[in-house]
């Protein structure tokens, strides 16, 4: 009895271990990817002059819709390079537990292009699209490693963090003309931080 308790949890260990490497080699091309994407995004609208609130929310809805589907096609290449099913019951669940944030971010994001541009709030809009997405991100925690909470809860702190400074004169760095570079670090920056840590983190034989 205590041999087959054993060597069953030594199975477990095993299960848990390679979905740890698993879960490393997915994201991390898909966390620099969104990373990259949410960087660039931010140098090219302010190199372009695309500053202000009559800019802001369709520009971001766009990059938001280019990376999804940059997502996808990545997502698929990988399922394709590993001969497993691409909109698997794993993925239909993770997909699904972030789906309603991400539509709650994406009517905000329309709400936000109906106000007249007197109306708008560049800063505030990026403060609750960084919340959702955190918010996303922890639904997702609860089919994936429980890392994914923790980066959640990171954009969660840091969009209530412009929320609630947003508000105070001296944060001169929180307005519209800072606006795309929050962008930039929340949606950017902190990906990338998250996929260079996954790479660090893989195994040598994960890695090929």
């Amino acid at each position: 009895m205590n041999a087959n308790w054993a060597k069953e949890n030594l199975k477990t260990i095993r299960s848990l271990m390679e979905q740890a490497r698993v879960y490393r080699r997915a994201m991390a091309p898909l966390a620099l990817l969104v990373g990259t994407m949410g960087v660039v995004a931010a140098g090219v609208a302010q190199a372009l002059g695309c500053v202000g609130p009559e800019y802001f929310a369709g520009y971001w809805l766009g990059v938001a819709v280019v990376s999804a589907l940059s997502a996808l096609l990545l997502i698929r290449r990988q399922a394709l390079k590993s001969d497993e099913e691409f909109w698997s019951p794993p993925t239909r669940r993770v997909a699904q537990a972030m789906l309603p944030m991400l539509a709650a971010g994406l009517a905000l994001g329309l709400f936000e292009l109906l106000e007249e541009t007197g109306a708008r709030n560049s800063a505030r809009l990026a403060a609750f699209w960084l919340i959702l997405y955190g918010g996303a991100l922890h639904a997702a925690g609860f089919f994936m490693r429980r890392g994914i909470k923790l980066l959640g809860w990171i954009y969660v702190v840091f969009g209530s963090f412009i929320l609630f400074f947003s508000r105070i004169e001296p944060l001169s760095f929180i307005n519209e003309n800072t606006a795309h570079w929050l962008m930039g670090f929340g949606f950017g920056a902190i990906n990338l931080a998250y996929g260079v840590y996954l790479k660090l983190t893989l195994e040598p034989l994960e890695i090929e």
